[in-house]
């Protein structure tokens, strides 16, 4: 699909139907929302990674964490994205719709994608540089991974959502991160659409 015809059909989907998606895609929508696409010098390093989206600074804060329900060739459970090596790392196995609805305030669209994306910010990535613009910083960078995942879930014909309403804390407490140095930022909902809304 043209970008320009994945940018102006771009919508998020009202709800999804219980199907999945394939490995390839989720592949797919993690490389051009956040993955390496290239290299350069920078940082004193020889070797410095450029990502998909824009970056302050170029220093890459926002972090993936699929939790995968309906993916042909994956585990359900929670997983890492490692943009270094283009993998899934296992964080835990298990079944955890259920849980992706109490954690997003009882949505109950949530527990019909197949992979729900958490995006999260690691702060201190570009605080160290930015300081008091830092917050501000990480938050775009988060938009433009959203818009990246938006636009290439479009393209492979799936339906995707964003979903800001969640419980910071226990979703934290899901992910094994602080809330304070690594915070959620947003739920992205990958899956096959549901039609007729």
């Amino acid at each position: 699909m043209a970008v320009s015809n994945a940018v102006t059909i771009r919508r998020s989907a009202e709800d999804f139907i219980d199907e999945p998606i394939s490995i390839d895609d989720l592949a797919t929508i993690l490389f051009l929302g956040l993955g390496i696409t290239g290299w350069t010098q920078a940082y004193g390093l020889d070797k410095y990674p450029l990502r998909a989206y824009p970056s302050a600074g170029a220093l890459q804060p926002i972090e993936a964490y699929p939790v995968i329900n309906n993916v042909t060739g994956l585990r359900e459970g929670l997983y890492h994205y490692d943009p270094f090596n283009h993998a899934l790392e296992i964080i835990k196995l298990g079944r955890f719709n259920s849980l992706m609805v109490d954690l997003a305030l009882g949505q109950d669209h949530v527990s019909r994608a197949s992979a729900v994306v958490i995006l999260t910010a690691f702060y201190s990535r570009t605080r160290w540089k930015y300081w008091k613009r830092a917050l501000r910083y990480v938050l775009i960078d988060a938009g433009a991974v959203m818009e990246n995942m938006y636009i290439a879930a479009t393209g492979l014909e799936l339906g995707v959502r964003a979903v800001g309403a969640f419980y910071d804390e226990e979703l934290c407490g899901f992910l094994g991160i602080d809330c304070i140095e690594e915070f959620p930022v947003l739920l992205m909902l990958i899956g096959k659409e549901a039609r007729g809304f």
